[in-house]
């Protein structure tokens, strides 16, 4: 990449000090990081864009077809966190010891691409798939209903297989090739455009989601693939030092790896803590997949209306986020996680209240509602958005930043398996309550709120371990491994 040089600093002199435009052997200009920027950018905008399609649109397509919300939770959320369970920690542990001519992210991150844009195109056209399926192959024979779910378990299942290579390694690239000096500001950006991608898909996109789903899928599809290998590509990694020994006396083999990544990662209490806090708040995603639904069958608004104001959302997040960055800079991203934490807690149930409400409320006051609470909720969604991977980068060993990421993702997936199909049972299970099964869906911050005051526990936690540490004398340094 231009502008871009390993090992020495540059002899001529450049308008930021050499210290700070450097990242182990990787020296920059200003140029040189202007356009590392824009190829790191451009590649998170158009992965946003493929990840963003999934979580969307299947939802509307599992409720199509008739499937029981446990088998969406089922689906969308358990599979794919029981094999991030199994896979992730092994590629992260894999990727931080890595040394190859390409680096140690980039080879995982080019290798998987293309055929995860294969698999997420088939899903895309899973269910005509499936109807030639049941109609040609198995002549009508058995249930339509369960072919389609089977197809689209297995195209998920391989999407998701070779997605996790892309998933567990993109975000501890940008530790390894941006200057310390300029990652709050590059993250805070990341946010950004991260945030404007999802945001003009919803505004744009989503009210499609039903009738041109597979063009959908597959316009994303080939947009990342031809994003991220140009990323890939031009991107370059410095060199690294040789890995850290293992624990034990064995220095090879599965079960010297195994018991390094234990003994490092789960030996103290703070990391414990750290981990919780966010698999908690995590819980509060699965209930995600059913947003849509409780859109359209409880507050009864259109698609296109649901997309025009997650839209709206996410541009006013666009101009927040850089403020909320700087708020988190000044006071630490994991304060500003346990406040935004709290306040969550306390707007949830003025959600409950309308939800249980709706049907008192006139339809002309509906929309404004919806909105206000939208409103409400955005600056507090969008401050803990802006400070979890900061916190991430501040309170984690830098020299094994993937592999207690991998952690992290373990323990969180291990909760999401779990959650996905819990959701996913509890609102079957609460449609007694309601007049019609659909009402089910009034439950969904319930289940968040639950949740909420559960992660906040765990944030306290880990800010009281976090000072008692030096974290509010400037004097923190990462609990070593295997010490309580």
């Amino acid at each position: 990449m231009s502008g871009m040089t390993t090992g020495a600093p540059p002899v001529s002199s450049a308008a930021e000090p050499a210290s700070r435009m450097r990242v182990g052997t990787l020296s920059y200009t200003r140029a040189g990081l202007i356009t590392l920027f824009v190829y790191l950018l451009w590649g998170d905008f158009c992965f946003t864009l493929m990840e963003t399609v999934v979580p969307s649109i299947m939802p509307l397509k599992f409720h199509a077809i008739g499937a029981p919300n446990w088998v969406l939770g089922l689906v969308l959320t358990t599979i794919p966190n029981l094999m991030n369970t199994v896979i992730n920690p092994f590629i992260s542990f894999w990727s931080d010891r890595l040394r190859s001519r390409w680096g140690r992210r980039i080879p995982f991150l080019m290798g998987a691409t293309p055929f995860l844009v294969v698999f997420l195109t088939l899903l895309g056209y899973a269910e005509p798939i499936a109807k030639w399926i049941y109609a040609s192959l198995l002549g009508g024979q058995g249930s339509q209903l369960t072919v389609t779910l089977v197809v689209i378990g297995v195209f998920m299942v391989c999407f998701q297989f070779f997605n996790l290579f892309v998933t567990s390694v993109y975000y501890y690239l940008f530790n390894d090739v941006v200057p310390e000096a300029f990652l709050a500001r590059f993250m805070a950006l990341f946010r950004m455009v991260g945030t404007a991608a999802g945001a003009l898909f919803n505004a744009f996109v989503f009210r499609y989601a039903e009738s041109q789903t597979g063009q959908i899928f597959l316009i994303s599809g080939l947009l990342y693939l031809v994003a991220f290998g140009v990323m890939c590509w031009r991107v370059k990694e410095g060199e690294y030092p040789p890995p850290p020994p293992l624990k034990g006396d064995k220095q090879n083999g599965f079960a010297a790896n195994l018991r390094t990544y234990a003994v490092e990662c789960f030996s103290h209490k703070f990391y414990w803590y750290f981990f919780l806090a966010n698999m908690s708040f995590a819980m509060t995603w699965v209930s995600g997949t059913y947003a849509v639904l409780t859109a359209t069958n409880i507050i009864k608004v259109s698609l296109e209306t649901f997309g025009q104001v997650a839209g709206a959302c996410g541009i006013v997040s666009l101009v927040l986020l850089y403020p909320a960055g700087a708020i988190a800079d000044r006071y630490h991203p994991l304060r500003v996680l346990l406040i935004s934490t709290i306040l969550q807690s306390c707007v949830a149930p003025l959600s409950i209240t309308f939800l249980f409400l709706r049907g008192m409320i006139p339809d002309s006051m509906v929309l404004w509602i919806y909105i206000g609470l939208s409103a409400i909720s955005l600056p507090i969604v969008t401050l803990h958005s802006a400070s979890e991977l900061p916190m991430f980068m501040k309170l984690l060993p830098r020299e094994k930043y993937g592999q207690f990421c991998s952690a992290n993702a373990l323990i969180r997936s291990i909760g999401l398996m779990v959650g996905g199909l819990a959701c996913g049972m509890f609102l079957d299970a609460v449609k007694v309550f309601g007049a019609t099964p659909d009402q089910c869906y009034r439950f969904v911050p319930v289940w968040n709120l639950t949740w909420l005051i559960l992660s906040g526990v765990f944030y306290g936690l880990l800010y009281r371990e976090w000072k008692a540490l030096g974290g509010s004398t400037g004097t923190y340094v990462p609990p070593e491994a295997g010490k309580a």
